[in-house]
């Protein structure tokens, strides 16, 4: 495999010939990309404020940070309570027919871990904290599989195929006199080779992968107006930074006119010099790879900004779900009518600067109170020393020339501090008001693990939290049941084994059966169990488990004892089910119950029925 990537490396890369439908679409990326304008210059200037650093200046000692950084504050004080684990998945299947349980244990083991495996936790708590601060957050997930193959991914499995796309462009420099030292790319290949032949890596891992993307770098075709509609956009459009060797090495194709890029400045079309001040066009350079998902073909177009050609030929992607994009977009709030609503830091970029201002003013006001002294002007300079200078005790002699002491020196009066006018009381008001936390001031948030508890926190906190959190629930709901159906679709029953272990004639670890694409997106129902990703409480967790143990252990015992006596335990069942549920509806009944029993054959005649063995009371 590997030789085979080094003979295809050292052809000299061809330069497609140009493509009037490449033309089309990069002029829909630039009309695109003029439309978003202000919205990212606004992203980054958001970036910037709640940074607060100006680190040029900070390294000499100047730093100009705010003196209260609310708003990153409050941001950072959010976010565990919003999200601070992975959420607990649920299965359903939808197919009532069949015995699907273990089918549904095997999915909610396989998708927990291999979103876990793919750094869900990570992403996802700086999407949450991207969609306070920049609007909306935006998560990518895929199945990599080759990745000549597969979509744009950024955070790739770490396997061969990332050591083998470094010797490729190694290579490729290698063979272009103009560029580098030969001698060093010539040492860096051999040291390449070297780890290759020793690498320990698997030679293709495959699996999901969770990118987070920045949502500078997503386009979104210009007929949608409201965001709840972006899934049925036209097209969306990834812009990906790559460095330009790395673009050649992945797509076999001579990519020198593509421009350079450099992410926070206009891409006008204008070249754009490196801050290392490298020859433009240098294997290092930075350039735009475009990643357009038309769900009109339902192919994924690839392009360099400022190529009129394609990087490769548009292909269908096979592991995907029945949401055909791969894009999950969070946002912080939404308004009818627009695409964007107000994040945290315009509600409360004003409420800061005003703070901030008081408290700058007050510290100002209190400076100019500093103790001091008022002397007579034709008191001699000797005397006001020997005053100024005393130590504790001293006896000081001053020549008053026979005025009173208190007309001679005194000391210096202050300017009076009106508490009012320095009172950041109202600032602190409009501030939760704003945001909808009335806790944010302490710094804690009410904490939800349940659905009654989060119907308590909707109440005590603004409706604006509730709905982000549940916001957080539907897009965690739509990525599970995506995940599920990828890898319903791509993973075989000996990769599940991984996760599961092999079954045994007696005891099944898993169920994976072979399904057909429709098959897979009607067969099953994945949510996320509400409340889960909040920071857990170990004794809020203690303190509900002692409310429902008293309440659920005679109902298990009187079951048992009906199911031992063959009657029915239905309504038992119900009541049980609707306890737990208002109590904590995380509970799975089914592991307290019984198993059922197969029927038992008839007693033959004569011969007198098999004792019932009762079950030994609880408290026995």
């Amino acid at each position: 495999m590997i030789t085979d990537e080094i003979q295809s490396a050292q052809q000299a890369l061809p330069k497609p010939e140009d493509d009037p439908l490449a033309k089309k679409w990069a002029d829909r990326i630039s009309t695109a990309r003029k439309k978003w304008e202000n919205l990212h210059k606004r992203i980054r200037h958001n970036r910037k404020l709640v940074a607060g650093l100006d680190l040029e200046r900070a390294a000499e000692g100047e730093s100009k940070s705010p003196r209260a950084n609310l708003i990153f504050s409050t941001a950072q004080a959010t976010l565990p309570n919003i999200y601070a684990r992975n959420p607990d998945v649920s299965v359903t299947a939808t197919w009532k027919n069949s015995n699907a349980r273990l089918f549904c244990e095997t999915l909610e083991t396989v998708v927990s871990r291999q979103m876990r495996d793919a750094g869900l936790k990570k992403r996802m708590k700086m999407t949450v904290l991207g969609a306070m601060l920049e609007y909306f957050g935006v998560l990518k997930i895929t199945y990599q599989r080759d990745l000549r193959e597969d979509p744009a991914i950024i955070q790739r499995i770490n396997d061969t195929q990332d050591n083998i796309e470094r010797l490729n462009g190694l290579i490729q420099a290698m063979d272009d006199d103009q560029r580098g030292d030969a001698e060093l790319r010539k040492r860096e290949l051999e040291t390449t080779l070297q780890g290759l032949d020793q690498q320990s890596e698997v030679v293709a891992a495959e699996g999901l992968v969770i990118d987070r993307v920045l949502p500078e770098n997503i386009l979104i075709s210009e007929e949608v107006i409201e965001f709840d509609d972006y899934p049925n956009a036209d097209w969306i459009a990834q812009l990906v930074p790559m460095s330009r060797g790395a673009a050649k090495a992945r797509y076999k194709v001579d990519l020198s006119g593509a421009k350079t890029y450099e992410a926070g400045k206009p891409q006008d079309g204008t070249k754009i010099d490196s801050m290392t001040g490298a020859a433009k066009n240098a294997d290092d350079e930075q350039i735009c790879i475009i990643e357009i998902w038309d769900r009109q073909s339902q192919l994924v177009y690839t392009l360099a900004d400022g190529c009129s050609f394609f990087c490769r030929e548009p292909f269908g992607v096979e592991a995907v779900g029945q949401r055909w994009y791969p894009f999950f977009i969070l946002p912080y709030a939404v308004l009818p009518g627009q695409f964007i609503a107000p994040c945290l830091v315009d509600l409360t970029e004003q409420l800061q600067a005003e703070h901030n201002d008081t408290r700058d003013k007050f510290a100002a006001h209190r400076n100019l109170n500093k103790p001091g002294w008022v002397a007579a002007a034709d008191m001699n300079s000797k005397s006001i020393h020997r005053h100024t200078d005393a130590e504790l005790g001293e006896v000081v002699l001053l020549d008053t020339e026979g005025k009173p002491l208190n007309q001679v020196i005194a000391a210096r009066p202050n300017i009076p501090i009106n508490p009012a006018d320095y009172d950041t009381g109202p600032i602190r008001q409009d501030w939760e008001q704003v945001t909808g936390l009335q806790d944010a001031a302490r710094s804690t948030i009410v904490q939800a693990k349940t659905a009654t508890e989060a119907g308590i926190m909707q109440q005590s906190l603004a409706g604006r939290t509730g709905e982000y959190r549940d916001k957080l629930d539907d897009l965690l709901t739509e990525m599970s049941q995506y995940s599920a159906q990828v890898l319903l679709l791509n993973l075989t029953p000996a990769q599940v084994e991984r996760y599961t272990g092999p079954n045994e004639p007696d005891q099944p670890a898993y169920d994976w059966p072979e399904l057909s694409r429709d098959d897979v997106f009607d067969m099953v129902e994945v949510s996320i169990v509400a409340g889960t990703t909040g920071a857990p409480d170990k004794a809020q967790a203690q303190e509900i488990w002692a409310k429902v143990l008293p309440v659920i252990q005679p109902l298990v015992t009187q079951i048992m004892q009906l199911a031992a006596q063959g009657i029915d335990y239905d309504p038992l069942k119900a009541l049980l089910r609707e306890t737990l549920a208002r109590l904590d509806d995380r509970i799975d009944i089914d592991q307290f119950l019984p198993a059922p029993k197969p029927p038992q054959p008839p007693a033959m005649p004569g011969q007198p029925a098999a004792p019932i063995p009762l079950p030994i009371a609880a408290n026995q």
